[in-house]
């Protein structure tokens, strides 16, 4: 099929301080440099449309400089900017973000952050986060790094979808990195975003094709997980399963655009 548009709504873009980072643990190969040009030439070569950066704040305090250096990106216009929000941080923050007219959602990560996503101290925030119409998108599944932590498990989302259904949620990595018969048993079926990113590490093609298959065609979004994905491997992947032009339509942008509003 002729493609004419793709996002990639999960990547990650780092400050040049940090690029020398890129590729560790020593056993992955990025995709890209990481750098903001080269992985522009890079993505734009693969046939990105524009790439969504899923800025983190790894510690309290870090998440101003963070969305500080997301504001210089958003310039262009090729990178669309999901902020980081730290769960120290104030809910007051989120307003600020959305108000600045640059951030389309947050982005958390349990593991990074060192949280769970239904500790009650992030109550107030999903809250707010509600009130604003503001998406957030979690890492969700196993950390590749550490098998004991728990804090991102699907069953976790599911808690606070409950607890707070007008929250947009968007489940990475297929709705549970590694734990896809839990994400099926969870997340699959409902009515919250998943990404399909890194699932040609961690997926195979049946269990993919399923999920795929039995998610609401509205809410999946064609993702990386840039530079420790690639977005190339993923779009290959994708088209193995033969779902027809209107559905791949719908993965590789029209669901994004609907989300982000453009």
């Amino acid at each position: 099929m002729s493609i004419s548009m793709i996002i990639d709504f999960h990547i990650h873009m780092f400050q040049p301080k940090y690029t020398s980072n890129v590729g560790k643990p020593p056993d992955m190969k990025p995709a890209t440099d990481g750098t903001v040009e080269g992985t522009k030439r890079q993505l734009l070569e693969w046939g990105i449309s524009h790439a969504v950066v899923q800025h983190i704040a790894p510690k309290a305090g870090e998440s101003r400089p963070v969305n500080e250096f997301a504001k210089e990106l958003a310039k262009d216009g090729f990178y669309l900017q999901f902020g980081a929000f730290h769960p120290d941080d104030p809910p007051e923050y989120l307003r600020e973000l959305k108000e600045s007219g640059v951030f389309y959602g947050i982005k958390m990560h349990p593991y990074i952050q060192r949280f769970d996503i239904d500790d009650k101290k992030m109550y107030p925030a999903y809250e707010e986060l509600s009130n604003l119409k503001l998406p957030v998108l979690f890492h969700t599944g196993r950390d590749p790094f550490n098998d004991k932590l728990k804090g991102a498990f699907p069953e976790k989302i599911v808690k606070i979808h409950k607890d707070f259904p007008d929250l947009i949620i968007i489940a990475a990595h297929l709705g549970a990195l590694d734990m896809y018969d839990e994400a099926e048993k969870h997340i699959i079926g409902t009515d919250l975003y998943i990404d399909i990113s890194d699932s040609v590490k961690f997926c195979d093609l049946k269990q993919y094709e399923r999920i795929i298959k039995n998610h609401d065609p509205d809410k999946i979004l064609f993702a990386s997980d840039c530079p420790m994905g690639n977005p190339q491997e993923e779009l290959a992947y994708l088209e193995r399963l033969n779902l027809g032009s209107e559905l791949m339509e719908k993965i590789l942008y029209k669901n994004a655009k609907t989300l982000l509003g453009i």
